[in-house]
């Protein structure tokens, strides 16, 4: 296995760990757990949601990989904004 390969796999088990991450805080969120989330990433995520729900895409999801491929994009661009307050979250988990 080559160096890209192990990239991709190092890639992929983040991005999977931030999902688990997010679903976590949304449901301590909506408990009322935990409220300490900005106003922008609750915007970022409530927006990459309404995207991903709405069937008008910028790429339509019936052509297809492509038409996925958005959609994957803007939830790889949702996590990526949502990173500090992620990480914020982690924090508290960890001191809970």
């Amino acid at each position: 296995m080559g160096n890209n390969s192990l990239l991709k796999i190092g890639l992929l088990s983040r991005v999977a760990e931030d999902f688990k991450l997010l679903f976590a805080l949304i449901k301590d969120y909506w408990r009322g757990d935990y409220r300490d989330v900005s106003l922008w990433s609750m915007g970022v995520f409530v927006s990459g949601i309404v995207y991903i729900l709405v069937p008008v895409d910028i790429l339509p999801d019936f052509i297809p990989f492509l038409g996925q491929m958005d959609d994957a994009l803007i939830l790889l661009l949702c996590l990526y904004f949502l990173e500090k307050d992620l990480k914020k979250y982690r924090e508290w988990r960890t001191r809970q």
